[in-house]
């Protein structure tokens, strides 16, 4: 069981690093680009993994989270690219990055946008666990 749930922590987490570029490019888009902008972005249509959507970002935390994010995908690729580490390496290495982001972002929220984002994300895991495993 705890493998599982340290599974969900860290699909939480892939879906919460993937998100941020489609947020900061929804919030910034021009109301003449909305057709676009649902178009390009259905899983926050949908309110699939959606977890800053709500959390009223500033523009500066908008910036410094897409800084984060461009780090940490920079450091995960070249984790994927290192033909020397094992996969249990790599995975382990990964699930660090991920981890450290998740904490560079939340130092960057409010504690009310901290508590709300962790808000969502229990919400999430609770909805996955409850869901039948196909």
């Amino acid at each position: 069981m705890n493998r599982i749930t340290k599974q969900v922590a860290v699909t939480a987490s892939f879906m919460l690093l993937s998100m941020f570029p489609a947020l900061s490019r929804a919030q910034n888009t021009a109301p003449d680009t909305a057709q676009e902008q649902s178009q390009a972005m259905p899983a926050q249509r949908e309110g699939k993994g959606d977890f800053l959507a709500d959390l009223n970002l500033t523009d500066d935390q908008k910036a410094q989270i897409k800084q984060i994010r461009e780090g940490a995908r920079s450091q995960a690729d070249a984790v994927k690219n290192d033909s020397s580490l094992s996969a249990d390496q790599k995975e382990a290495k990964l699930k660090t990055i991920h981890r450290d982001t998740h904490e560079q972002v939340g130092k960057v929220l409010t504690p009310e946008q901290r508590k709300m984002m962790h808000e969502k994300m229990h919400e999430r895991r609770e909805s996955k666990q409850q869901q039948p495993s196909n």
